[in-house]
């Protein structure tokens, strides 16, 4: 999920295809299960990113379980494909993100796509030439989720990627972590936060989201609801002095969480039951 131009939802369909979602509950269709199979991240192309400011990406795969590809989503709205994720000695499965680098980071310039199945994160450059940034598979293989970055001013974390991360095959409960990755690709030893099930979203409130404005957000998906006889497990968490606090519970599966506006979004594909997702809205009331 991300924003556009004019402040409506771009999102993506696990069923299949790409929507443009405002406020008022309007959904557009940019290109349907037809031409994008199975989507996970989103992104807008960014001025200075080749030709294609305002281009929408995808990171999708033909079938369930077949390698992630980049997908672009031009103007006109047809649909081409942008870059092929290479094998890490295990092909790129299990699309999850695809963020923009942060402008003034050392990170501006690309895009960078995750994928969970060989626990690799990929940097694209405008030319749509795709590399491996780092793989984090030692001591132990992670399940990755969400990428951002944080802000200038966090001096814990300036000019690195934070990670949503968790061991795979892990069964203590609050193992999943929000990981630090320097320029260089590498994973640092310190982590940023710990104590999650899954974090799966995060993103930094805006200045006009009440007594809770520039504070980290984060959604935690929780045990998943197809293996956990459907519990209300998914919680909201703000940070605040470093200490993750609950904000929201009572969601299913959160997958995703992006500030536009003064409104947090989430995308929840199973908060309606198996199969039937919807975009969670919470406002600041205080």
């Amino acid at each position: 999920m991300t924003a556009d131009d004019h402040g409506a939802m771009v999102v993506s369909d696990q069923a299949g295809g790409v929507f443009s979602v405002t406020f008022a509950g309007k959904v557009t269709p940019l290109a349907d299960k037809t031409k994008v199979k199975n989507p996970a991240g989103v992104a807008i192309g960014p001025t200075g990113f080749g030709s294609y400011a305002g281009n929408v990406f995808v990171l999708a795969a033909a079938d369930a379980k077949g390698p992630c590809e980049v997908e672009r989503i031009d103007k006109s709205g047809a649909v081409s494909t942008f870059a092929k994720l290479p094998d890490v000695g295990a092909p790129a499965t299990e699309c999850r993100d695809l963020e923009f680098g942060a402008a003034g980071t050392p990170f501006a310039g690309k895009l960078y796509a995750v994928a969970s199945g060989n626990a690799t994160i990929y940097a694209i450059d405008g030319s749509g030439k795709a590399s491996a940034f780092g793989t984090y598979d030692k001591p132990v293989a992670f399940e990755l989720t969400t990428i951002t970055f944080p802000r200038a001013s966090d001096s814990k974390a300036a000019n690195t990627m934070l990670i949503g991360m968790r061991a795979k095959g892990a069964n203590a409960s609050k193992v999943g972590r929000i990981g630090m990755i320097g320029a260089d690709g590498k994973l640092k030893d310190d982590v940023y936060l710990v104590g999650f099930i899954r974090p799966s979203g995060f993103a930094w409130s805006p200045s006009n989201f009440g007594s809770y404005a520039d504070e980290l957000m984060i959604a935690d998906t929780g045990r998943l609801a197809s293996e956990n006889n459907n519990e209300r497990d998914g919680t909201v968490y703000r940070v605040e002095k470093g200490i993750a606090r609950g904000f929201a519970s009572g969601l299913m599966d959160p997958t995703d969480m992006k500030f536009i506006g003064a409104k947090a979004v989430i995308c929840d594909p199973a908060e309606k039951g198996k199969g039937q997702g919807a975009i969670v809205i919470i406002s600041s009331l205080l």
